[in-house]
């Protein structure tokens, strides 16, 4: 699996839920390779020669403070916590090497570029974590791998230190709930599969409170699809080439079909003919602009007082959700925008958007779904403004930041009340990926500007199949042709 983030990035940009691709921990490292062993030098450089995303391993101290790489509390019956140095480096693993010392592990990590997770293992002596856990910190900020190591422990002891020491990110092995773990200053939690298992509903917490989520210690095939499904953020696992092939085949590039479609507050045609078109596309997603709820116009009278969301997603059979950017007063109702969805939302946000000028509020609905129950994914119906060039400019650079942040691919779509060349779509256009034509869409009947568009985020993440509009015609359901996209999304890049 190709390593796109580094562990410390992902556990450090806190967002509300999960990242998009679940990362791979080798446990102990790559110990089940050939010639390797659990928490050798060997079993660091095979997990980094495959591509895991980081390198478990557990850390003590000896007697005579000296820091060790090593799972048990002893090492063939001699115990690292009571033992000197000169009697620990005659001790051997099982693949024949010494027992490594943390400075020399270290060393080797400086030549690779997989991230580390340390764990400092509770000590029946716990004078001897206060020793090991600031010297753990310090060696590993002086070989310069503070950036790439991030802190676990089952001590509560060692926790609390490295929390308040280490600056990095900390995350908790004992099961406490989601809320407990934040008040002790956890960043995350790495719990074993048990526990999300009997408790699944905090993994949808966690990522509410920006923490990520890491499993261990799953080796069969059933328990990394389980947290593969469940939105792990990272897999802790011995056999991290099978959680590699299976996180691959779960994340493989998906083809999706979108649209947008600006309905003229269906002024004319019925919600049964704008549907009928959107079911011949049988589309993933659509974004839809000048959508009216309950509201009353004169020259919309076959669609006065229906709800366009609710009956647009009865006659589609989709998911409907609405953004609300006016109230009517008289005769009551509601104007805004809408998304139109295969897939139900696991939240939907309502961004206002800059309107220095004070014309007629727009915003940005952003919902986030699941693509077959674990692919985050972030589609997005927007309607810029219609008189102001540098009102519209900015709107599309405030919602750039908005999309890019949610860590996962996004798209936007919508009429951007702009054409090609212009300032918003040249900066949209450089930023993202451009995932529709130039022909134009505006007027349907006889078209000469192109003012509706989809765009990409990242950029790297989205390949345009195909694009095409809906055929002009003076009977045309909308003034707007509807924009339909063949689209495909890699979550590789």
């Amino acid at each position: 699996m190709k390593r796109t983030l580094s562990l410390v990035i992902l556990l450090t940009a806190i967002v509300a839920v999960q990242a998009a691709v679940p990362k791979i921990v080798a446990h102990r490292g790559h110990h089940r390779a050939e010639g390797s062993a659990q928490n050798s030098i060997r079993s660091l450089v095979k997990a980094d020669s495959i591509g895991a995303d980081a390198c478990e391993f557990d850390v003590w101290i000896s007697a005579d403070d000296v820091l060790y790489v090593n799972h048990n509390a002893d090492v063939d019956g001699v115990i690292i916590e009571t033992a000197d140095s000169k009697t620990l480096d005659n001790c051997r693993l099982a693949n024949g090497e010494a027992v490594p010392r943390l400075d020399a592990f270290l060393d080797t990590a400086r030549t690779l570029g997989i991230d580390l997770v340390l764990e400092i293992k509770p000590h029946k002596d716990r004078a001897r974590e206060n020793v090991a856990v600031p010297m753990a910190i310090k060696m590993v900020a002086d070989k310069g791998l503070a950036d790439r190591t991030s802190y676990i422990t089952f001590s509560r002891n060692a926790f609390d230190i490295l929390v308040r020491e280490s600056g990095r990110p900390v995350l908790y092995l004992n099961g406490v709930s989601p809320k407990v773990l934040q008040e002790i200053g956890g960043t995350g939690a790495d719990y074993h599969i048990n526990v999300f298992r009997k408790n699944p509903e905090w993994i949808e917490e966690l990522h509410r409170r920006g923490c990520p989520v890491n499993i261990w210690t799953v080796d069969s095939e059933a328990d990394i699809q389980w947290c593969i499904d469940h939105g792990a953020d990272f897999i802790t696992t011995n056999e991290p080439e099978l959680a590699q092939r299976l996180v691959e085949k779960a994340y493989a590039p998906r083809k999706l079909k979108v649209m947008s479609y600006n309905l003229r507050f269906g002024e004319r045609a019925s919600m049964q003919r704008i549907a009928d078109e959107i079911n011949a596309q049988k589309p993933d997603f659509v974004a839809l602009q000048e959508v009216d709820i309950n509201s009353m116009r004169e020259l919309a009278k076959a669609n006065n007082g229906i709800n366009f969301i609710n009956e647009l997603a009865r006659l589609t059979g989709m998911f409907g959700y609405f953004g609300r950017t006016i109230n009517f007063s008289v005769p009551g109702g509601y104007y805004g925008i809408g998304i139109l969805s295969k897939h139900p939302a696991v939240s939907v946000e309502s961004i206002d958007l800059p309107n220095p000028k004070a014309v007629e509020p727009r915003i940005m609905l952003k919902g986030r779904f699941l693509l077959d129950g674990h692919m985050p994914f972030v589609f997005a119906s927007t309607h810029f403004d219609f008189k102001d060039p540098e009102t519209i400019a900015l709107q599309a650079e405030y919602i750039v930041p908005k999309l890019e942040a949610e860590g996962v691919p996004a798209i936007v779509a919508g009429d951007l009340n702009s054409a090609p060349g212009s300032k918003a779509i040249d900066f949209l256009a450089e930023k993202g990926a451009l995932l529709s034509g130039s022909a134009p869409t505006f007027p349907a009947e006889e078209p000469r500007v192109r003012i509706d568009h989809i765009f990409g985020f990242p950029k790297a993440s989205f390949i345009l199949d195909s694009t095409s509009e809906g055929p002009s015609s003076k009977y045309a359901a909308s003034d707007h042709l509807p924009v339909i996209s063949n689209i495909i999304v890699d979550y590789t890049k």
